[in-house]
């Protein structure tokens, strides 16, 4: 017989065979895997306890519910964001600090636990017997509304940076990572939204707890788990946005934002000159190119060659060449297979030496060659 209790059953089990699937995958396929689990662990959990389901035996559910695991769903987000909207984003210790409220949570837990020992567990295990007999009110205490004041601050955070993200790279190609950020977005806001308008709506009209409005609490989340799947279906396993990728040289308006904003209109024209001249003869793939030559096809002295390319934002013409052949190098990366020796592609692009070529290139991009081809082979194969 139908039932909403039935939908969110199988919104779990669909949640836990998402979440074993992409478990399998390295970056934010694993990220969204862990968020799944999270949401789908503390439906089931909060529909058991809420629906008075529980029994006094079920450890397990005790020591989950006391755990507070929402905590982690914040953190967890932005994760996932981060790692969509830019596939070289790397996590340090520093990042350690999102996971401060939860550790303090359960270290605090943790503690009075271990004094009390099993009394703990067994005024914890009663206390959860009882919420079902009580009011929705209960759900608006000091603990509830922080955390969910915790998730939904990630959450404002995260809708910020996919905005921004948008905005910025929305002359490329991606309408995947959208897809993905914009249904896992929609799934956390749906979620908070239809727990407050049943529990608000409980309260005003005085109803009590059922299976049906718990049911009802959580349709939007397994609708959203459910949309998890067809994306799933339709465009495979969430791959990062490479911004290395899209880098296809520099244009006029990417040279002109690296003019000093100090400079006169005459000398904003001769640096647009060499840009031009640069960029058209593709100079800079000659390793013995030389500051002399330029000055030559201009028809300008070196002295007032070196005094413009000062007000660039490089400053100076090494610094300029050498950061048009890094970006020549990512580019014939994105296109070249891997058996295309790494040495070649830099005296293809006008390094003449292999440790000039290594230093340059880590400084410009903080990674080595050979990370940063890794880098480019692993995003590849996660938007196939």
């Amino acid at each position: 017989m139908f039932s909403f209790s039935n939908i969110v059953a199988l919104g779990c089990i669909q949640a836990c065979i998402q979440s074993l699937y992409l478990l399998r995958f390295s970056g934010p396929g694993r990220l969204l895997a862990a968020f799944i689990l999270l949401v789908s662990t503390n439906m089931c959990v909060g529909f058991y306890v809420d629906s008075g389901l529980f029994e006094p035996d079920m450890l397990l559910i005790t020591m989950w519910e006391r755990l507070n695991s929402y905590l982690l769903l914040g953190p967890i987000f932005i994760a996932f964001v981060m790692t969509m909207t830019n596939s070289a984003h790397r996590f340090d210790k520093k990042d350690v600090i999102h996971l401060l409220p939860f550790l303090v949570w359960v270290g605090y837990f943790g503690s009075i636990s271990l004094y009390e020992q099993s009394d703990f567990l067994a005024a914890q295990a009663f206390n959860l017997q009882t919420v079902s007999t009580r009011p929705f009110s209960e759900r608006f205490t000091m603990i509830s509304l922080f955390t969910a004041g915790h998730f939904c601050l990630y959450l404002a955070y995260g809708s910020w940076q996919i905005f921004m993200f948008w905005w910025q790279q929305r002359g490329s190609s991606i309408f995947r990572q959208l897809c993905w950020l914009l249904t896992v977005t929609m799934i956390c806001y749906l979620m908070m939204a239809s727990v407050f308008i049943v529990s608000v709506t409980a309260v005003i009209m005085e109803l009590e707890k059922s299976d049906k409005l718990i049911a009802l609490s959580y349709l939007s989340t397994v609708v959203g788990i459910f949309s998890i799947s067809y994306l799933l279906i339709c465009y495979g396993r969430p791959a990062g946005f490479n911004r290395a990728l899209v880098k296809e040289g520099i244009t006029d308006k990417d040279f002109a934002e690296q003019i000093k904003p100090e400079v006169s209109t005459q000398q904003k024209g001769l640096l647009m000159l060499v840009e031009q001249e640069l960029r058209t003869n593709k100079l800079h793939l000659h390793p013995d190119f030389s500051q002399i030559q330029l000055a030559e096809k201009l028809n300008i002295s070196r002295h007032q060659l070196s005094d413009v390319l000062a007000l660039h934002a490089s400053g100076g013409f090494y610094e300029l060449i050498n950061q048009l052949r890094v970006d020549a190098v990512i580019e014939e990366l994105g296109k070249r297979p891997k058996s295309d020796r790494l040495i070649n592609i830099a005296y293809d692009c006008g390094f003449n030496s292999k440790s000039s070529f290594n230093q340059v290139f880590k400084k410009h991009t903080g990674k080595t060659p050979s990370q940063y081809r890794d880098m480019v082979k692993t995003s590849k194969a996660e938007s196939r």
